[in-house]
């Protein structure tokens, strides 16, 4: 039996105002080539499916297409959605009992009866190979779980999470046997997993309270396909079937380099193989420089190195962020470079004006500083601060710390409002 594991989708989603439709088209377009190619049983995609919970006509629409023109051709193919944390799980489960009739299941939110009481059968999926009935799998399609979806008693997310678990896979097992295949679907930060230090956004909660620790979840299960980290990992190990398919697009700026794709999973006798197959994005990500900061000088040369505009491929114009270091605050500075971008097959985004703490008077460090509080995240201002007082980068431990502070801090301000 074969499946595909992917997720985080983000449909919908913007990059710094920028519409990326033709981006998320250009990734369905292949991955429905790789369905043609690959022939698979099912697809499961584990979690936001959406960039947010009230997703545009454009991007349902996306979605719809996408799933009918792949049954159009894939009649037998399963295909799996759980909803994340981007989604509205109840918005995006609201035509399953359709979905279900053409081999679609939807999903959204923990099932439970009209008193409230849970369903978990519901979310133990059969799936069999499409060339043979008898070649049999069950899919545990867990959406993003909330605190009041499992125990809490225990004081302890991480014990809640995997009692949930525990308890759905012992269900499985009881309902269909000890020999059957199990392949757990789920959208969360596992401990041990590797996030960018700065501008991540898998909106993680304030103090990692969201962080479980999944060891040996995929204990008496064949492979754990884990949604929500953007970067594509393996997790607990490389003995561990624990896997982050990744985002087929890069979120933020701190995501340059992470490889992009999906999972291939194959089930059989002779156990499970995860395979990779690489997606190349309709649009890269790019900085000047490609790290820390330049002059002035240093960037213009960089920029006037970049190939110039063309409307026939301007849906492939990486997206350009520019750090520019200064000694002192230039007023045509930022015009000097808008100006030499003007005919480069380039999309700006941003500007981050870099000035060392020591180089300009006390009152203009704080005006340069309320400024950049106006156009970047307290992270940034962090980091680019420590940058400038130390002239080294800020570690990772300390921007994780940092970040933690700057969202409890944040909270507390939003239920005082």
């Amino acid at each position: 039996m074969k499946l595909l594991h992917t997720a985080d989708w983000h449909l919908g989603d913007s990059f710094h105002g920028y519409d990326r439709d033709s981006e998320h088209r250009h990734f369905l377009n292949w991955l429905s080539e790789v369905i043609d190619t690959e022939q698979p049983d099912a697809l499961l995609v584990a979690g936001d499916i959406y960039d947010n919970a009230n997703p545009s006509a454009q991007a349902e629409e996306m979605l719809f297409n996408f799933m009918a023109s792949v049954k159009s051709r894939h009649n037998n193919l399963r295909i799996i959605l759980t909803a994340g944390n981007h989604d509205s799980g109840r918005r995006l489960q609201a035509p399953a009992r359709l979905l279900r009739d053409v081999g679609v299941e939807v999903i959204g939110v923990v099932p439970t009866d009209a008193e409230g009481n849970q369903l978990p059968d519901k979310m133990i999926i059969p799936v069999s190979a499409t060339d043979d009935p008898e070649d049999r799998a069950l899919v545990l399609a867990v959406p993003y779980l909330r605190i009041s979806d499992y125990d809490s008693k225990s004081g302890s997310a991480t014990e809640g999470v995997r009692q949930f678990f525990s308890m759905l896979v012992k269900r499985a097992r009881k309902s269909y046997g000890k020999d059957i295949p199990i392949v757990i679907m789920a959208h969360l930060y596992a401990v041990g997993s590797e996030i960018a230090a700065l501008e991540h956004s898998e909106r993680l909660v304030v103090g990692g309270e969201d962080c479980i620790d999944i060891t040996g979840l995929d204990n008496d299960v064949a492979y754990v396909a884990l949604g929500h980290i953007h970067k594509p990992q393996q997790v607990g190990g490389n003995d561990r079937m624990m896997f982050y398919a990744g985002s087929p697009l890069p979120m933020s700026f701190s995501e340059k380099g992470y490889p992009r794709g999906i999972n291939k999973i194959t089930l059989g006798a002779g156990g499970v193989v995860v395979d990779r197959i690489d997606y190349s994005p309709l649009r890269e990500i790019k900085s000047l420089p490609s790290s820390g900061a330049a002059s002035l000088t240093d960037i213009m040369q960089q920029i006037n190195a970049l190939p110039k505009a063309s409307r026939e491929d301007a849906d492939r114009w990486p997206y350009l962020e520019v750090r520019l270091k200064e000694s002192e605050p230039s007023p045509t500075a930022p015009t000097e470079i808008l100006s030499a971008l003007q005919e480069k097959a380039v999309r700006l985004c941003r500007l981050v004006r870099v000035i060392p703490e020591d180089s300009t008077p006390t009152k203009q460090r704080k005006m340069k500083s309320l400024e950049q509080l106006r156009n970047i995240s307290p992270l940034d201002i962090a980091h680019d601060a420590y940058l400038q007082a130390t002239g080294q980068e800020m570690s990772d431990e300390l921007a994780a710390r940092f970040k933690q502070a700057a969202d409890k801090a944040a909270t507390i301000n939003d239920e005082n409002l």
